[in-house]
């Protein structure tokens, strides 16, 4: 009867380590994968109708049309693609939504944003985090630099002379 009761009692210790393991293993994968933003040095997925090695440089704006401050943001966006001008060779501005076609179409006429490269894409793929995020992008899909949230003002006169091309590489 006590071989059997020591039996028992190990079977339940080793069960109940194996699914509070199970259960740590899980929540720690599982944040790993939310908690991983798109940094500086990280491959970008690719944006239907954008050929990064076209531009030395491409600036995506991730948006969401759901999202006030991407919409309190337009204005500087508007400026940045003021600030490109027409044939700017050395860099390409891009907007991506995580939005359905219909909903960026809606967003982009009711407010204007006169970028020429306007997608829509899973941000997941990019672990782009929150919206407004910028990305400044190189020849070969890697990130060089991101902006996250509303900028500060030293941002954006930073990126303005990116935009322009009145400051060399960062």
């Amino acid at each position: 009867m006590r071989r059997n009761l020591e039996i028992v009692a190990n079977v339940t210790v080793i069960s109940m380590a194996l699914v509070v393991g199970f259960v740590v293993l899980t929540d720690y994968v599982r944040s790993y994968h939310t908690s991983h933003s798109i940094a500086a040095g990280d491959r970008i997925a690719n944006i239907p109708g954008v050929d990064w090695t076209q531009h030395p440089r491409t600036l995506v704006l991730a948006l969401n049309t759901n999202c006030h401050y991407c919409q309190d943001s337009l204005p500087f966006y508007q400026k940045l693609a003021q600030a490109q001008g027409s044939g700017s060779e050395d860099l390409e501005l891009v907007a991506a939504f995580p939005n359905d076609a219909k909903q960026v179409r809606k967003f982009t006429r009711d407010e204007p944003l006169p970028i020429k490269s306007v997608s829509s894409v899973a941000f997941d793929k990019w672990h782009v985090a929150g919206t407004p995020t910028l990305l400044l992008v190189d020849a070969q899909g890697r990130v060089e630099r991101t902006w996250v949230g509303i900028l500060t003002a030293r941002q954006e006169l930073e990126l303005l002379a990116i935009v322009s091309g009145t400051n060399e590489k960062q």
